[in-house]
Order: C-alpha cells, then sequence, then structure tokens
C-alpha cells in the first residue's frame, strides 16, 4: 500500500513538471522573447513579460530619458544615468545562441534553464534560469536569474530595481551625517550617485561570516565601480577584472569579487572573507 502511495506521488511529480502541452507554450514564449531580443532592455518585446517586469523595464526606460534631459538642459558633460549591457543574461555581452533544458512547473510558475553561448571572441557558454508566470491565461517572463560567472547581481529584476533606487540629491551633504541630517536618518551619503540613498532598499546584499550583520552594494551605471555599505562605514572599489573590485588604498581596504557564484567582501591585507552571498 505505502509503495502504491508512493509511486502515485512521484508520477504526480512527474507530470506536473514534465507536461508536455504546458512545456510547449513556455518554450514558444522563451523562444519568440530570445530570438528577437539583441541586447539593449530599451527595446524587449514587453507583451511577453509580466506586468511586474513590464512596469520596471518602463520605469527604467523613463528614467534613462529624465537624466539626459537633465544633463542636456544642465549642459553638463557627464554621463547621463543608464543600463549597459544585456540585463536578460549574466553576461553583458549579450548571446549568440541558446538552448532551452530543464523545465519545471509547479501550478502557474515555471522555471526553465537556458544554455546561452557567446562565440563573437572565443566562445563562452553560461547557464541561467528564466522564471515565468501565467498571467491572465498565458504565460509571460517575470524574471531572469543570473548563474552565469561574469553576473553582477542576481536577477533582471535586482538589476532593474538598483538602478531605480530613490536618491535624494542634496549638495550641500559633504558626508553620511550631513545626509542623514538633511535627507532623513534612512539616508546615506553614496559617492557613486552623489546623492542621499536608502542603503536597506539596495537589492544587493551581502551577509558577514558570523551571520549577524549586513553590508549592501551599489554599481555605477558603467559597472566600472561599486560602493559597499556596512553599518559602520563605507568604500568605494574600482573594477580591477570582470568580476573584481577593490579599494585604492591596500591599508584597511577591501576587495569584492565573484568566484563559483559566491560573491565575497574581503579585507585586502589578508583576503580574509568578510561579507558573502550566494547567487545561485
Amino acid at each position: 500500500m505505502k509503495f502504491k502511495i508512493l509511486l502515485s506521488l512521484i508520477v504526480t511529480t512527474l507530470l506536473i513538471s514534465c507536461n508536455p502541452f504546458k512545456n510547449n507554450e513556455i518554450n514558444k514564449v522563451i523562444n519568440a522573447f530570445y530570438t528577437k531580443h539583441k541586447g539593449p532592455f530599451e527595446d524587449v518585446d514587453k507583451s511577453l513579460l509580466t506586468a511586474s517586469l513590464a512596469s520596471l523595464v518602463d520605469k527604467a526606460i523613463a528614467e534613462e530619458v529624465r537624466s539626459a534631459e537633465e544633463i542636456k538642459a544642465l549642459k553638463l558633460l557627464d554621463k547621463p544615468a543608464r543600463i549597459e549591457g544585456d540585463i536578460f543574461t549574466s553576461l553583458s555581452e549579450s548571446f549568440t545562441s541558446y538552448e532551452i533544458g530543464e523545465t519545471k512547473i509547479r501550478d502557474d510558475k515555471a522555471a526553465v534553464l537556458i544554455e546561452f553561448t557567446n562565440n563573437k571572441s572565443g566562445v563562452e557558454t553560461w547557464k541561467d534560469e528564466v522564471e515565468l508566470i501565467k498571467e491572465n491565461g498565458a504565460w509571460r517572463i517575470d524574471n531572469v536569474r543570473f548563474k552565469g560567472e561574469r553576473s553582477v547581481g542576481k536577477s533582471t529584476k535586482e538589476v532593474l530595481s538598483q538602478f531605480l533606487t530613490p536618491i535624494t540629491s542634496v549638495k550641500s551633504d559633504a558626508d553620511d551625517q550631513r545626509c542623514r541630517l538633511s535627507a532623513g536618518n534612512q539616508y546615506q551619503w553614496s559617492n557613486i550617485k552623489k546623492g542621499c540613498i536608502r542603503v536597506f532598499e539596495l537589492p544587493f546584499k551581502l551577509r558577514s561570516t558570523d551571520r549577524t550583520s549586513i553590508a549592501s552594494v551599489i554599481f555605477s551605471d558603467d559597472q566600472k565601480k561599486a560602493e559597499v555599505f556596512t553599518q559602520k562605514t563605507s568604500w568605494v572599489l574600482n573594477k580591477k577584472s570582470l568580476t573584481a573590485y577593490e579599494t585604492e588604498s591596500a591599508e584597511d581596504g577591501v576587495f569584492l569579487e565573484k568566484r563559483n557564484n559566491v560573491w565575497r567582501l574581503g579585507e585586502l591585507k589578508n583576503g580574509k572573507t568578510i561579507y558573502s552571498a550566494n547567487t545561485e
């Protein structure tokens, strides 16, 4: 009797995760999206995205336009805020081909593993997980979880959310203390963003090795700098390689790097890890 119940559960699980009809519908959405997708997020077909993801895309596009108009009106030499590279795969340079892999379906949610390849300069392959939700009777892409070694951030939604993180420009704020006084106790000064940000809202977070505190990370729009905030201090780090950043000074300086899908923040003088986060 127990064997029959166990067998029934196994069969039911297989039917849920391997329904060929659902797979076919999901594959059509993924193929429709990635056969047309060329890299820039501004050009994606939003009809294939969930309302939640499409809304983030629209807000990010609006922010890029607003930033460009502001720079032009003020006749500044600064670059306008812009999301660089492909944010629907782990690799900023995007892909040249892809292959749909394992599909897991549970009720109105699905996760599809896709192997991407970029052969523009050598051959590079990686896998990302595309999350879909059935919305109004149709499957739509809701997020892409990055699994590639060169990804910055954890997912498409995280990159968009970070780009849209509220910033209060307070030009008279020379340091974090003044920033808190003028913009509210929840704000801290960001050297990268040149304004006051609410650090606790940043989506990219690392946990201390003793599991007692959190470090938040933000990247510059061109990905050339990273800024790390802890409860006691903050650092600005410069990009040293595709997935590694370091402070200019080694004394009391830190590094931020990604290896084997794990981001580590550590001390430069001894290589000791003080914060980390698994991206899988």
